[in-house]
């Protein structure tokens, strides 16, 4: 029985050797399509930026809505993890926001495809999904965002910019700004300071 079974192995493992030695080869369309999808699918030095901030991290909160009022400050942690080989990272922050609990998460990548830096948000302040596109400056260090958001002081979907600066391995900051409803001008609404746990 044992020599039946190797016998029927062989012949099965000769028979798909066989096939795939016949099979046709990729035409040169369909080479140069893989080659593409290699390329958008590899991790690149933009990607190596994001996993740099991979840790754990303390960030001090400043935010303000009405540019009348002083700012408010709150303490709040974030944590950031790489994911899919380094392709993303995964932020998840807790704190507080204006005495209540806060909670979000986020993710952030770069599409090669398209040349920018990617991301998404969602918090318990909201229902909707903040998605934004953002690109370098020449040193690599500040990425400029552009967002949209669904409003609630609104009800329409408004534009935000937010900055991320990397002052070294161990600090960086995350800006904000916004027009405010009946304002003209854009204004800072927000600034992350985090710096890295020991």
């Amino acid at each position: 029985m044992k020599r039946l079974l190797a016998l029927a192995a062989v012949t099965l493992f000769a028979s798909s050797v066989g096939r795939a030695a016949d099979a046709p080869k990729p035409s040169a369309a369909d080479q140069a399509m893989m080659e593409k999808m290699m390329k958008a699918a590899t991790p690149g030095p933009q990607h190596a930026v994001l996993t740099k901030l991979a840790g754990d991290w303390a960030c001090t909160v400043k935010f303000q809505t009405d540019p009348s009022k002083p700012a408010q400050q709150e303490q709040s942690t974030a944590t950031i993890t790489a994911l899919m080989d380094g392709r993303y990272i995964q932020e998840v922050d807790a704190g507080q926001m204006m005495g209540m609990p806060f909670n979000g998460m986020g993710i952030s990548g770069y599409d090669n495809v398209i040349g920018k830096y990617v991301s998404s948000w969602i918090d318990n302040m909201g229902t909707g999904i903040m998605k934004s596109e953002g690109t370098a400056d020449a040193s690599g260090k500040t990425i400029t965002w552009l967002g949209t958001v669904s409003d609630p002081a609104t009800g329409k979907v408004s534009k935000m910019r937010m900055v991320t600066t990397l002052l070294d391995d161990d600090h960086h900051t995350f800006d904000m700004y916004s027009t405010p409803p009946g304002a003209k001008k854009e204004m800072k609404t927000m600034t992350i300071e985090y710096a890295r746990k020991k």
